[in-house]
């Protein structure tokens, strides 16, 4: 009797118009918001997101009738819809500018990020269509919806809400379960971009949240090769530049480490026996080749390979045409943009998504930093940054990496402006070290940061005639003009090196912490001479310029690579002692194939590219790939993104080091 009760009460409730379509509009409500995502930051909208957005919707309106009260249960219903506004809202405008999600950690970077706050501004403005699209939600919400509930004498029916949140959630996970991809982004670590593509924004941050609190397992998801298209890559087969004479033992870099396979800790003890199994690179023909040099490391704020020309920038020029020239090089963009690019170049471990990597490791130990082991042969070591001095932390971690850290306002007094001057640094740090007997420098630049505009851009304005009379769109020309500032830095510094007969004894290393997003995809397109992109692996394309004066002819190295190599290449160059078991890069020269990975697990290796978000293979030589060598890719490339995250978490080199 009370079923049928029940059964009539909720009858007579939806015959009610404004109470059906209130049920209706809480049960889209997460499903337009992802719409709305979808149509402005060109998503797809698959059946798992539709099936889960649905599924909440739901559950919010069964939180909406669960009180006894109609106003609590509005209460309730407006918070769970305000918040999947808000981080609909908040996530549509950082993933246009970063082209990114964010993460729910980045609260410790929320100062930093506020510093941004015109590029925010200005990202809003021209996506005003689409802030109107999401605000109409909580206006409706707060007015009709309001008024509907608030009229109610009673709570609604709760049966049937809760009815279509079972069946919702069931199927959503029905369809999950069958997708091995779905159930890699479920099990095998937080993802953000293939995580928001698939399961939608909301669910991604729930996603994000349970990592945080289980963390992820180290099981690679499978991947059934006779289920993914295969394609040949056109142009020559990628070649191998081993740099091993024929019939010369040069050794491996490698240390005595006893790994204590019988660790209480389970986690340590799987990292003990996990890297004690891993295979060493050699050492080769480089190996020591600039033992006795000084090493100035760059990092350039969103720069490219396509800015460099003869004639606007003969400096970078040079170092591009008689360095080592990497043929094949890639610099994948991770969560934390230009900090996790430099975290990646600089420690060669695969930044941990969803949190800050280098804030992470804040106080560990870092053995084969670069700053560290130069400081252990009594050099100099510094580091600059022209923008703050707290800015992503790197007052604290800086040091950490064995530099002697200046920024604006702590040892460099910068003309106030954004972005801040890269010459301008150059002329007041360069004079710190120049004349010291061995010195490694690291610098971060800003001068080519985003937004790439005349007006709000001072690097990009300072430069605006020389770039004037170039055919290609004002925001194009605003980037080539804001990155002339590093030319001309670059120009100071070698002219500072050479007045103190410094340059011959000094190898120069650069390379960008991200491709440019501050262009769209079209206008990077127009400036590399393209009609469009492939997103997944050309965008990513890159440069890594490593040159010395000294060098009597270009090396071309035809080894696919990326930032997370030039660690362990640098280490091999200048003969430091390293174990690059512990890495996950490889030394580019050592014989073994780089892999190069990207933050959705896509990966190049010296065979293949392999698009994880479309089940793709690309075939780079003649050779086709069998089922064993894509599966032990796959392990190969979830092991570095879980093991890096590991050696984060538990300060693993300060297990193994600490006591040394």
């Amino acid at each position: 009797m009370k079923l049928r009760q029940s059964m009539r009460d909720t009858l007579r409730f939806f015959t009610c118009g404004a109470e059906r379509w209130l049920a209706v509009f809480f049960l889209v409500y997460p499903l337009y918001a992802e719409q709305v995502a979808c149509a402005g930051l060109s998503l797809p909208l698959t059946a798992e997101k539709a099936l889960l957005a649905l599924a909440l919707g739901a559950g919010i309106a069964l939180c909406a009738n669960l009180p006894r009260r109609p106003a609590l249960g509005f209460a309730a219903a407006a918070v769970l819809c305000c918040a999947v506004s808000i981080m609909h809202i908040s996530q549509f405008i950082y993933w246009n500018i970063f082209q990114t999600p964010y993460f729910l950690r980045s609260a410790q970077g929320l100062g930093a990020a506020l510093e941004f706050w015109r590029v925010a501004v200005a990202e809003a403005v021209q996506n005003t269509g689409y802030l109107i699209l999401y605000a109409a939600q909580p206006a409706v919400l707060f007015t009709w919806a309001r008024r509907v509930m608030l009229r109610r004498r009673r709570r609604g029916p709760r049966r049937a809400p809760a009815a279509a949140f079972l069946a919702l959630a069931l199927c959503a996970a029905a369809v999950l379960a069958q997708n091995a991809e779905d159930m890699a982004l479920l099990t095998a670590g937080y993802v953000p971009v293939p995580s928001a593509r698939r399961l939608g924004i909301v669910p991604a941050m729930a996603l994000n949240a349970k990592y945080d609190v289980f963390g992820a397992g180290t099981q690679a998801a499978g991947a059934d090769l006779s289920q993914l298209e295969i394609q040949q890559a056109s142009g020559q087969d990628a070649q191998t530049d081993a740099a091993r004479l024929p019939g010369r033992e040069y050794g491996e870099n490698v240390m005595d480490i006893a790994f204590d396979l019988e660790e209480e800790d389970a986690v340590l003890q799987d990292m003990n026996r996990y890297f004690s199994e891993r295979q060493p690179t050699s050492k080769n023909e480089y190996t020591g080749m600039f033992e006795e040099k000084n090493l100035i490391y760059i990092t350039a704020e969103g720069f490219s390979k396509f800015l460099i020309d003869e004639q606007r920038t003969p400096v970078l020029y040079r170092m591009a045409a008689e360095g080592f020239q990497f043929e094949h090089f890639y610099t994948p963009l991770w969560g934390v943009s230009t900090s996790d690019g430099e975290f990646a170049a600089t420690t060669s471990l695969v930044p941990k998504s969803g949190t800050w990597s280098y804030t992470d490791i804040i106080g560990h130990e870092m053995p084969f930093a670069m700053g560290n082991l130069f400081r252990q042969r009594g050099a100099q070591t510094f580091g600059f940054h022209n923008h703050s001095y707290t800015y992503y932390n790197r007052d604290k971690s800086m040091p950490t990496m064995g530099y002697t850290y200046y920024g604006q306002g702590h040892g460099l007094e910068l003309t106030g402006q954004w972005p801040e001057s890269d010459v301008e640094m150059m002329e007041q740090s360069v004079p710190m070290y120049v004349g010291e007997p061995s010195f490694h420098v690291y610098y971060m630049t800003v001068s080519g940061h985003l937004g790439y505009t005349f007006d709000g851009n001072m690097m990009a304005a300072k430069h605006r005639q020389e770039v004037e009379d170039l055919p290609y769109s004002e925001e194009v020309k605003a980037y080539i003009a804001c990155n002339l500032e590093l030319e001309y830095a670059l120009e100071s510094l070698l002219e500072q090196l050479e007045a103190a007969d410094a340059l011959e004894n000094t190898v120069i290393a650069l390379t960008p912490d991200h491709y440019p997003y501050g262009l769209t995809d079209e206008q990077y397109a127009e400036l590399r001479g393209k009609e469009s992109l492939d997103g997944t692996f050309e965008l990513y394309e890159s440069v890594f310029l490593l040159w010395t004066p000294a060098m009597e002819q270009p090396v071309k190295v035809d080894t696919v690579c990326s930032s997370l190599d030039i660690l362990p290449t640098l280490l091999n160059l200048f003969g430091f002692e390293y174990d690059s078991r512990l890495l996950m890069g490889t030394d580019v020269f050592s014989g073994t194939a780089p892999t190069v990975v990207f933050a959705d697990k896509s990966f190049i290796t010296d065979e293949i590219f392999y698009d994880a978000a479309n089940g793709l293979v690309i075939q780079r030589t003649g050779k086709a790939p069998t089922q064993e060598y894509l599966d032990a890719c796959l392990q190969r490339v979830n092991d570095m993104f879980a093991y890096s995250a590991r050696i984060i978490e538990t300060d693993y080199y300060g297990y193994l080091f600490g006591g040394q």
